[in-house]
């Protein structure tokens, strides 16, 4: 079924949802502003290790809304820093609701399971397309469209970890809503086709950037493996901890250098 409507408008409008839920707080509007420059992650452990590194406070205007947002100065120019629900919906339900306050450019970093045998736990892939086996970006891009990052920034960010000695996997991924049906043929088939690693929100965070036109990469960390025809977690691994803040000590240094 073809879910993509060209007509464009939704009646439902995510700077009126905001407004409703922060209204009854007696939040003014214009308290709502949000810098253009944002760092979303999916994981609380995350989002501390952001907001410790950073120096991130509270937005309390949003949080009749939202209790995740804090703000961040950098180089003397304010981030975003927010958690992101996991899965597709919430994810684009965010960015649009970030998007209505001020946000231009989104960096979001995420987990994924590596379908790759060479892909191990605490890896960095730098999603460069997401295969489309999620609902959410068909109601945002027809379906022959092809759901990927920002060219330029992705570009510019690969350059820099490139530069600074930060290696990370380039390729597709595949972003699925059925966490459950990852099964052993699909695993195999998009192995063979050298699908990287699968995901729950690409696709849909790559269609949102795209419509509504703004900027979106992700840098994704390997927090487990499908391979062999067995799962193995890890999320849980020192590796996987010391990987993520080294990658969010990395990212806000490329913040203050060059995005």
């Amino acid at each position: 079924m073809d879910f993509f409507d060209s007509e464009g408008e939704s009646l439902v409008k995510p700077r009126e949802m905001v407004r409703l839920f922060t209204r009854a707080h007696g939040v003014n509007e214009r308290d709502l502003s949000l810098p253009p420059l944002a760092i979303v992650s999916f994981s609380p452990r995350v989002l501390r290790t952001l907001v410790q590194t950073a120096g991130g406070r509270k937005l309390n205007p949003w949080h009749g809304r939202n209790h995740s947002l804090y703000v961040a100065d950098t180089h003397d120019r304010p981030l975003l820093l927010a958690q992101s629900p996991y899965g597709a919906p919430g994810s684009a339900i965010l960015l649009e609701e970030v998007f209505a306050f001020g946000v231009r450019r989104v960096v979001f970093v995420g987990y994924c399971g590596s379908i790759q045998e060479d892909i191990g736990i605490g890896e960095i892939v730098l999603p460069t397309r997401a295969i489309r086996e999620e609902g959410t970006s068909y109601h945002y891009l027809p379906p022959a469209d092809v759901c990927g990052p920002d060219d330029v920034l992705a570009s510019r960010l690969d350059q820099w970890l490139q530069g600074h000695g930060v290696v990370g996997r380039k390729g597709s991924v595949w972003t699925t809503d059925a966490l459950y049906r990852e099964t052993k043929r699909k695993i195999a088939k998009y192995r063979e086709d050298g699908v990287l690693a699968v995901d729950m929100e690409m696709a849909a965070v790559f269609a949102v950037g795209k419509v509504r036109m703004r900027e979106v990469v992700a840098v994704l960390l390997v927090s487990d493996r499908l391979s062999g025809g067995m799962w193995r977690p890890d999320f849980f691994d020192p590796r996987l901890r010391a990987r993520e803040r080294f990658v969010v000590e990395s990212i806000l240094k490329w913040i203050e250098e060059d995005a």
